[in-house]
C-alpha cells in the first residue's frame, strides 16, 4: 500500500472509533455500540493495541503511588519497584467526594495533574522497551517463565539459566549478550543510550557494536562500561567479578575508582574496593600473584618490585594504571620502568606525571594504549598518494554493494542507514561527474548481500538481510540491468545466507559459499548459480561451515576459502583453515592453516598469483582485531606472514583493492593503507575520511582511482551510516 495512503486512512480509524473507545472505558456503551466497537478491534491491529494501552494506563493510574527513594549505595537491580504499594481506586466518586470538599480542591487537583503528568511522560513519551531474546539450550526462565525459542524480556524482567540452560539477549540494535549456565540477568534499562542489565551471579558473553558508554553491566563489586567490543564477564557467589575483554576496550568503575580493560587483558574486582589493576593473561605467574596483592590484599614493596621487573612493553597499561593509583615514594620507581618501556610524548615531563598530572597521564596513557597490543604509530611509515572528498551519496549507508559497471560507473545498492532502517534504493556513481544520480530500487531491502557483475553486464544481487536482528538472512536474489536502471527478480538460493561469499567464476557462473541461515549456525553449503538459466543448483560442501570467511578466485580458476565463523554467538568457533574449490570436479580440498583463526578479513589476489590474507577478528581468543596480514602461496599451499597493519582493524571485507601499480588500499576499519608486495610493508596514506568506516566499500574505477564510500564508525550513534564519498588517487 502507497505509504501517505496508509497513514491517511489510519487517522481516519483512529478518529472514528477514539470516542467508542473513551465511552468504552467509562462503561457507557450500550449493546450495540459495545457490539461495533468489538468487532472492530478484532479486525483492527492498531486500535486494539492502542485500546489495549489505554485500559492499562486507566489501571495504572488506579494503582500509582509515587516513589519512595532508593536505599542509598544499592545498585539499580535491587531499588524498590515505584509500584510496590497499591492505592485505592481513583474512581469518579472518589475524586468528586475530594471536589466537595473546598478546601481539599486545589491539593487533589495538584496530586491528579502530577499523576497524569508523570504518567504521560513515562508511559506515552518513553513507552516500555522489549528485547529480543532466543533460548539456546535447556529451558531458561523470566521471571520463572519458560522462554519459548524466541521470546521478549522487559524492563524489570529477570532471567535465570540452570547447568542445563542457555540462552541470548537481543541488545537492541547493538549487540548480543550470551547467557551462560547458572547466571542470573536482569533487564534494567533499554532506552536509545543507556542499554543497561544487572549481573547478579554466573557469566555472560557480550558482543557490543556501539558508541562508547552505551552499555553497561552492573555487578556487586563494580559498573562495566563497554567502549564498543566483545567479552566476558563473571560474577561468584561473593559478589567478586571477573572481566576478560576479546576485542576492544572496557572500563569498570567503582566510586572514583576505575580502570580500563583493552583486548586480550583481565581485570578483578571486589565488593567495598572495586576493580583492581588490569593485566594481560600471557603475563608471568609472579607478576600475576604480586599485582593481586597489591590490589586486593595490602601488597607493599617486595610486590611492587616483582610486577615492576617481571613488566613486558605489553603490560605499560598495568603500569600506567599502578602509577596513577600509587603514592609516595612507591611513584617513582613506577615512573621510571614505565618510561623505559614507553617513553612519555614530549609535553610529559617526569616532575608532572610523578605529581600525577592528569593531563600529562592522559596523553601518555594514548601512546601506551597503542604500544599494549603492538602498535607504535610514531614509527608508522607514510604511503604516497592522496585522498579527497566527492561529495556525498544521496542515502547514508554501509554494509551495502559496490559494484563496478561496464561502462565505469558504480552501481551502489542497499546496506543499513540507521537503527531499523533497512535500504532497498540504489544509485549510481559517474566517474566523469564526479555526482550520484538515483536508481532503480531493489525489490527487498538488504544489508549484506553480494553483489557480482556478470558477463552480459548485469549485477547480480544475492542473500543478505531485510531485519536490524542478527538471525534474519534471505534467499531471494535479483537482478540489476544497467542499461534499463531497473531490478528484476530470477531464481532464489536453496538456504537463506548472510556474510556469505559470491565469486565469480571463469565460465561465467557464479559460486555462493557459506553464510548465516537464518537461525544461529551457519552454512557449510555452497550453490552455483547459471545466468544462462536464472537458476541457482546446489555444489559441493566445505569441509567446515563458515560465514564472514573470505573467497578468492585464483590464477587458474580455483577459488581460495579461508576463515569464517561456525555459528553467530558469542561461543563460536572462528577459524584458520582453508580450502580450495575445483570448479572442474566440483571439489574442495584443504588447503593448510593460517597463523591465526581469522573471520570478518578480506583476501585479495596479488599480482603474482599468491593471495594476501588481511586484518580481521577473532573473539574466542585474545588478539581481538588483527593488525597482522599473511601470504598464501598456491603452489606450496603454504601461508607466510607479511608486514603488520598500522591499525588493527576488521569488517573489511569489500574495503580491500588491488591497484593498478600492484599495490593494495585497505580503505576500511580505520585510517587507509597501502600494502606494497616489493616491500611486504604497510604504509599509512596520508589525511583521514574522518571515520574508521566499518563496512565501506571501495571500487577500483576505470581511471586507476578509488572510490570509497559509506561505512560507520565506533563514534557513531546506534551505528548511523556515512554518507560521504571519498576518492584514492595513487601516486
Amino acid at each position: 500500500m502507497n505509504k501517505p495512503i496508509e497513514q491517511l486512512k489510519n487517522r481516519i480509524c483512529a478518529a472514528r472509533f477514539r470516542e467508542l473507545m473513551i465511552r468504552a472505558m467509562d462503561g457507557e456503551l450500550d449493546a450495540q455500540a459495545q457490539s461495533k466497537l468489538d468487532a472492530h478491534l478484532k479486525s483492527c491491529a492498531r486500535c486494539r493495541a492502542s485500546f489495549a494501552r489505554q485500559q492499562f494506563a486507566m489501571q495504572l493510574i488506579s494503582q500509582y503511588t509515587l516513589p519512595d527513594a532508593s536505599p542509598a549505595g544499592k545498585p539499580e537491580w535491587v531499588k524498590v519497584s515505584a509500584f510496590a504499594k497499591p492505592q485505592p481506586e481513583l474512581s469518579r466518586g472518589w475524586i468528586a467526594s475530594r471536589f466537595l470538599n473546598r478546601r481539599g480542591v486545589v491539593v487533589t487537583m495538584a496530586i491528579v495533574v502530577l499523576i497524569l503528568a508523570i504518567f504521560a511522560w513515562r508511559y506515552f513519551q518513553s513507552p516500555p522497551v522489549t528485547w529480543e531474546i532466543v533460548r539456546l539450550t535447556g529451558n531458561p526462565k523470566i521471571n520463572q517463565r519458560i522462554l519459548t525459542r524466541t521470546d521478549k524480556i522487559a524492563m524489570g524482567e529477570t532471567v535465570e539459566t540452570d547447568s542445563q540452560s542457555r540462552a541470548m539477549i537481543q541488545v537492541g540494535i547493538i549487540g548480543q549478550v550470551e547467557i551462560d549456565a547458572n547466571t542470573r540477568l536482569r533487564l534494567i534499562s533499554a532506552g536509545a543510550k543507556n542499554h543497561r542489565l544487572a549481573l547478579e551471579r554466573g557469566k555472560i558473553y557480550a558482543t557490543i557494536l556501539a558508541p562508547p558508554q552505551e552499555f553497561f553491566v552492573e555487578t556487586p563489586s563494580a559498573l562495566a562500561v563497554d567502549m564498543g567490543c566483545a567479552y566476558s564477564l563473571e560474577v561468584n557467589d561473593a559478589g567478586e567479578s571477573t572481566l576478560f575483554v576479546k576485542s576492544g576496550w572496557v572500563a569498570l568503575k567503582l566510586g572514583g575508582r576505575e580502570s580500563l580493560v583493552p583486548a586480550g587483558s583481565m581485570c578483578q574486582t571486589k565488593p567495598g574496593i572495586g576493580p583492581g589493576t588490569p593485566y594481560f593473561e600471557d603475563a608471568t605467574k609472579r607478576f600475576k600473584i604480586a599485582l593481586e596483592r597489591l590490589d586486593f590484599q595490602n601488597g607493599g614493596k617486595e610486590e611492587l618490585t616483582i610486577v615492576l621487573n617481571e613488566a613486558r612493553v605489553k603490560d605499560t597499561l598495568t603500569l600506567w594504571h599502578l602509577l596513577e593509583r600509587a603514592s609516595g615514594e612507591a611513584r617513582l620507581p613506577i615512573y621510571e620502568r614505565l618510561a623505559r618501556l614507553a617513553p612519555p610524548p614530549d609535553e610529559v615531563t617526569r616532575e608532572g606525571a610523578v605529581a600525577g598530572n592528569r593531563d600529562m597521564l592522559n596523553r601518555w596513557r594514548e601512546r601506551i594504549e597503542y604500544l599494549s597490543i603492538g602498535i607504535d604509530l610514531t614509527n608508522a611509515p607514510t604511503a604516497t598518494g592522496t585522498l579527497k572528498p566527492v561529495g556525498a551519496m544521496i542515502d547514508a549507508r554501509f554494509n551495502h554493494s559496490a559494484t563496478l559497471l561496464n561502462d565505469g560507473r558504480v552501481l551502489i545498492a542497499g546496506g543499513r542507514e540507521k537503527q531499523g532502517t533497512i535500504l532497498s534504493s540504489a544509485e549510481i556513481y559517474d566517474p566523469a561527474t564526479g555526482e550520484f544520480t538515483a536508481t532503480g530500487a531493489m525489490k527487498t531491502p538488504r544489508v549484506g548481500q553480494t553483489a557480482t557483475l556478470l558477463p552480459d553486464g548485469k549485477v547480480l544481487i544475492a542473500g543478505g538481510s531485510d531485519s536490524e536482528f542478527f538471525y534474519g538472512a534471505l534467499s531471494s536474489a535479483e537482478l540489476y540491468d544497467p542499461t534499463t536502471g531497473q531490478f528484476s527478480t530470477t531464481g532464489d538460493m536453496h538456504a537463506k545466507r548472510l556474510a556469505h561469499k559470491a565469486t565469480l567464476l571463469q565460465n561465467g557462473k557464479v559460486l555462493i559459499t557459506g553464510g548465516q541461515g537464518e537461525d544461529l549456525p551457519n552454512h557449510d553449503t555452497t550453490e552455483i548459480y547459471d545466468p544462462m538459466t536464472g537458476v541457482f543448483t546446489l555444489a559441493a560442501k566445505m569441509h567446515e561451515k563458515r560465514a564472514d570467511h573470505t573467497a578468492t578466485l585464483l590464477a587458474d580458476g580455483r577459488v581460495l576459502v579461508t576463515g569464517g565463523s561456525d555459528a553467530r554467538h558469542a561461543t563460536i568457533q572462528v577459524s584458520d583453515t582453508a580450502e580450495i574449490y575445483d570448479p572442474v570436479n566440483n571439489q574442495f580440498t584443504a588447503a593448510g592453516k593460517m597463523s591465526v583463526v581469522r573471520f570478518k578479513h578480506s583476501a585479495e589476489l596479488l599480482p603474482d598469483g599468491r593471495v594476501i590474507i588481511i586484518g580481521g577478528s577473532n573473539v574466542t581468543l585474545y588478539e581481538g582485531r588483527y593488525a597482522s596480514a599473511e601470504i598464501f602461496d598456491p603452489q606450496t599451499r603454504q601461508f607466510t606472514p607479511t608486514g603488520k597493519l598500522n591499525t588493527a582493524r576488521y569488517k573489511i571485507r569489500d574495503a580491500v583493492v588491488l591497484l593498478s601499480n600492484g599495490k593494495i588500499l585497505v580503505a576500511g576499519g580505520g585510517r587507509a593503507e597501502v600494502y606494497d608486495p616489493a616491500t611486504g610493508l604497510f604504509a599509512a596514506v596520508k589525511g583521514g575520511m574522518g571515520t574508521t568506516r566499518f563496512y565501506a566499500t571501495a571500487t577500483l574505477l576505470q581511471n586507476g582511482e578509488v572510490l570509497i564510500v559509506g561505512g560507520y564508525s565506533a563514534e557513531s550513534n546506534n551505528m548511523s551510516a556515512n554518507a560521504s564519498a571519498w576518492i584514492y588517487q595513487p601516486e
